[in-house]
């Protein structure tokens, strides 16, 4: 459709450019209006003068009070006297700051300030060397700060003089800017009629424009139709307002059960349908997805994308096909991929800790009538940590492929986070006896989980901050509870990870080139982080400043994507 303010030829409209011209000289009279406002606003707010001449006031105060206490016939005292010197130095200092300074030296009296409290400063050596005879500088401090009250009056008398001259400046100014104000609201009124005016034109215009719409998508719908992908479309309230036959043939309900119901929440689509409230609300705000689901043993591939009409989005339309046959066979080449990576990653990773059961049961055999407690003892401990480490991979490759194959159901019960990180860390402790393991918990509230998987989550960050860490370094747990969500860090002090390989850390089957003989397949964190972001959760990584790493897990407070999966 024609943009009526653009002619055939490509060249703006005479209309389009008196209305820019409008809209402009509106903004310039208000904002004018404003800037005036505002200036009017900071003058009636700028500091009063009084301030300035009671300060100096109190310095000529205090300069003869000085004078006063140094007087024969008061009976001085030296300690008198140094009180009223300090506080006559103070109040001279106070005149040379800030916006008293300022203000004096407008006025030209900053040297009348700087001279009495030269003399002043003169007068202290003496002062101070002459103990408590007054009488030794009585009459000299008479005579040199008296001329100087004097001219602190002068100072006192400029600024007022000054200040009411001021104030009558002041005064025209007022009323110069009241007239432009008054000038500037006169424009603004009658460029916002004018607009109001052309606003009501647009409206008319918009109605026709309307109709014209609704006949393109009268033709469109007969396209929608034509086609072999199921099309759904929805307005601005998220209302359906088309369903196609393929629609109808994805997710078996008819097109009169839908039209005109909120898809968000239409009942009759099932938990399979896509849309949800907050993809309406992003595909509104003008954002395109492209995204898979799965509906039962079909996958179904989805494009969604916001309507626009006039430049202004308006609703949106999602388009959907059924893709299981084409999955099914790109998921069964990723499957050998994944097995055959499985597989040399077990006859690697598992060679080890049987070689060490292996030698160290040999090694018993031959031994056993020559061992004591404490040698069998040893042995036994290195059989049995070999045997944990194969558990930990069987644990982590069964979940992995449980992951690979969407077999990894959670059964979410509310758990006490604080028993459950108590008992994997006695579980560790079993195995490690002579680590360090502190727990610094907060209060937290019992938090909806599935307790084996998290437990293997904990047990697996934790074991890897001891394993990868110095024997002599404890490994730290902090818990913290915050917008919703508990985070749980898990700090060592161990190898860190190189700076390159960070992005690739959650990998499957990927381990820091720096990991040098310790075992391990590279498959727990990326198990570790599927299964907290099944529970609507997350696992991030950041550097330890002093060396080391800290793994942060957190979890929602209330039930999340969780419950869906349970």
């Amino acid at each position: 459709m024609a943009d009526p303010a653009v002619k055939p030829d490509g060249r703006i409209s005479i209309g389009l450019v008196v209305v820019a011209a409008a809209v402009a000289a509106f903004a310039l009279f208000l904002l004018f209006s404003m800037s005036k406002l505002v200036e009017v606003e900071r003058d009636t707010h700028t500091r009063s003068n009084e301030g300035v001449v009671w300060a100096v006031a109190q310095a000529q105060y205090e300069i003869q009070r000085l004078i006063s206490a140094t007087n024969p016939l008061n009976s001085p005292s030296a300690e008198d006297v140094a009180l009223r010197f300090d506080m006559a130095l103070s109040r001279l200092a106070l005149l040379q700051e800030g916006a008293f300074a300022q203000r004096i030296g407008e006025t030209g009296g900053a040297s009348v300030i700087a001279r009495a409290r030269a003399s002043l400063e003169g007068l202290d050596s003496l002062i101070a060397s002459s103990g408590d005879t007054v009488s030794r500088y009585s009459l000299r401090l008479s005579r040199t700060m008296t001329q100087h009250v004097v001219a602190l009056g002068s100072v006192a008398n400029e600024i007022m003089i000054d200040s009411t001259l001021r104030e009558a400046d002041r005064r025209q100014r007022y009323s110069e800017t009241l007239t432009q104000v008054i000038v500037a609201i006169i424009g603004t009124t009658l460029t916002g009629a004018f607009l109001i005016g052309r606003l009501i034109v647009s409206l008319r215009q918009a109605d026709r424009a309307e109709a014209s719409v609704r006949q393109e998508r009268n033709f469109l719908a007969l396209l929608m139709e034509a086609s072999g992908e199921g099309i759904c479309a929805f307005d601005a309230a998220g209302n359906c307002t088309h369903w196609n036959e393929g629609m109808s043939r994805l997710y078996g309900t008819p097109r009169e059960t839908v039209i005109g119901t909120h898809l968000p929440a239409a009942p009759a689509l099932g938990e399979h349908f896509p849309l949800t409230a907050a993809l309406v609300n992003r595909t509104l705000a003008g954002e395109s997805r492209d995204f898979a689901t799965r509906a039962g043993e079909r996958h179904i591939e989805h494009s969604i994308r916001p309507i626009q009409l006039k430049g202004q989005n308006v609703g949106g339309i999602l388009v959907s096909r059924d893709v299981t046959e084409r999955y099914q066979a790109q998921h069964e080449r990723q499957l050998r991929e994944v097995y055959r990576d499985f597989v040399a990653m077990v006859s690697h990773q598992f060679r080890t800790p049987l070689a060490i059961i292996d030698s160290t049961v040999q090694r018993i055999m031959r031994r056993r009538d020559r061992m004591d407690n404490d040698e069998l003892l040893a042995r036994a401990g290195a059989i049995r940590a070999a045997a944990s480490s194969l558990t930990q991979l069987m644990d982590s490759t069964l979940s992995a492929a449980r992951l690979d194959a969407g077999e990894l159901a959670l059964s979410i019960h509310p758990i006490p986070l604080t028993s459950l990180l108590a008992q994997v860390r006695a579980k560790l402790l079993v195995l490690e006896p002579h680590r360090e393991i502190t727990l610094d918990i907060a209060d937290l509230p019992d938090i909806p989980c599935d307790a084996l998987l998290i437990e293997q989550v904990l047990g697996n960050l934790i074991g890897n901050a001891l394993k990868y860490s110095p024997d002599d370094t404890p490994v730290t747990v902090t818990t913290s509870a915050h917008n919703g969500f508990v985070a749980i860090s898990i700090s060592d002090s161990g190898l860190g990870i190189p700076e390159a390989e960070r992005t690739r850390l959650f990998e499957r089957f990927f381990r820091a080139s720096n990991a040098g003989s310790v075992p391990g397949t590279g498959v727990g964190l990326y198990v570790a982080r599927q299964i907290a972001q099944l529970h609507g959760g997350d696992i991030a990584m950041t550097p330890n400043p002093g060396g080391g790493t800290t793994f942060t897990l957190t979890l929602p407070v209330t039930a999340s994507y969780s419950e869906a999966m349970a």
